[in-house]
């Protein structure tokens, strides 16, 4: 179960169209991760974003994921915890959150 995504590239928000990456993450009971991934034809989609300010922006209710991106393979997100290196050279990601949308 560890890191299967849905489908082979990732996904679109139905509500604000932001690319997002999809995966159920663990081995014994899994949690499916919802992450907004950088857009493709942003200058930086490898851009650092560190593990200390994701972890400032998330909220109690939500989990700080860890995205390593190899040369070769899928996206694979990774548990964090107390334990996880504040230095991780990796990219850091909160749960996505539509932002908020004027009706009138």
């Amino acid at each position: 179960m560890a890191g299967r995504t849905r489908g082979s590239s990732p996904q679109r928000c139905p509500s604000c169209g932001a690319p997002l990456l999809v995966q159920l993450v663990g081995q014994v009971a899994a949690v499916q991760a919802c992450v907004g991934l950088p857009a493709p034809d942003e200058p930086r989609p490898d851009e650092p974003r560190p593990y200390g300010p994701a972890l400032a922006a998330s909220t109690a209710h939500d989990l700080v994921w860890c995205l390593p991106r190899r040369p070769f393979g899928a996206l694979r997100l990774r548990w964090t915890s107390g334990r996880h290196p504040p230095h991780c050279p990796h990219q850091h990601l909160t749960t996505h959150q539509c932002p908020p949308t004027r009706l009138f």
